[in-house]
């Protein structure tokens, strides 16, 4: 029996995915061009394909080529009712933010949580970063959930049914993803509470820290990337 190949992820500490992040969104922000924003495009798509993440890097890949694409051809040829030169260039600007947002996710809810309490970051915005780091894509798992119910219940069976009941179909999918919304955000709280988040003392975890040479290289690549893009 073949063991599951470990997430490289994983091995980094939390504190260097998360400068990732940030310096994507600053690239993003301060771009001096298309040029200078595409090579922090290229950086974030060489560091999914050495992460192994290459279905990941291509679909936001293609996302990225077609929002500048035609935004080129706009600028060049005038702009179209839709999509618009606006749309265009928020879709393009987000991917990389997207990316790097991505890869936070991806870390264990522990580890982020410890790689924060090593910063000088107050405990209400950490709790804030945290949940909304896990409830995404645990929200994301709880539509698939529903959709696949709804699947085996025949609710899906074509697209003429979904069109020909179209307020029934809503609410089949809406009411059960809200109430189990509800069940997340509890069992989110419950969580905290039993790992002793309100207790004022210093906390421990299991989760080793510290920077260690992938972790340095990994953050002064993201840092001169980022650097590169805005001067």
């Amino acid at each position: 029996m073949s063991s599951r190949r470990r997430d490289p992820i994983r091995d980094l500490d939390a504190r260097t995915v998360l400068v990732v992040a940030v310096c994507s969104g600053i690239a993003t922000m301060f771009a001096r061009s298309m040029r200078t924003h595409l090579v922090c495009m290229c950086f974030l798509v060489i560091l999914f394909g050495v992460f192994g993440l290459w279905r990941r890097a291509a679909a936001f890949l293609l996302v990225y080529a077609l929002a500048l694409g035609g935004l080129v051809l706009e600028l060049r040829h005038g702009p179209v009712p839709f999509p618009s030169p606006l749309l265009l260039s928020v879709i393009y600007k987000m991917v990389p933010v997207g990316m790097g947002v991505d890869l936070l996710m991806r870390v264990p809810s522990g580890k982020l949580t410890a790689g924060l309490r090593r910063l000088p970051v107050p405990t209400s915005l950490m709790l804030i970063i945290i949940v909304m780091m896990r409830f995404a894509p645990t929200m994301l798992q709880e539509v698939s959930e529903v959709r696949d119910s709804m699947r085996v219940r025949g609710f899906l069976q074509s697209f003429g049914r979904i069109m020909a009941h179209p307020f029934a179909t809503l609410e089949y999918a809406i009411v059960p993803t809200v109430f189990r919304s509800l069940k997340i955000s509890d069992e989110l709280s419950s969580s905290a509470i039993v790992r002793g988040i309100a207790c004022p003392g210093r906390k421990e975890s299991y989760y080793a820290g510290g920077f260690r040479l992938p972790d340095c290289a990994l953050a002064a690549a993201a840092g001169a990337v980022c650097l590169a893009c805005c001067l």
